[in-house]
């Protein structure tokens, strides 16, 4: 009997002054998949910088642009030096 794709869960770390928060979605629900897109868009346009990998054990890099198949992404504000 052939199982059913298992829809696969991505994760975004939002870092923030509070600590941090989290946002889930599963990759074959498209609503979810608009969320984190809306998400993350907006972030970098408030100066976050995304990084992210396919699985949590990778190494992450930064993201240009949001990925739904990223199992891991981290955004990061902006570092104010002074």
């Amino acid at each position: 009997m052939d199982k059913a794709p298992q829809s696969l869960v991505g994760e975004m770390s939002i870092m923030d002054k509070s600590g941090h928060k989290e946002l889930k979605w599963h990759t074959d629900k498209l609503e979810e998949i608009a969320v984190a897109k809306d998400t993350f868009d907006n972030l970098v346009k408030r100066g976050y910088t995304g990084f992210g990998s396919k699985t949590k054990a990778e190494a992450k890099h930064t993201l240009k642009e949001f990925d739904p198949t990223m199992e891991e992404v981290v955004m990061v504000p902006r570092t104010v030096g002074g």
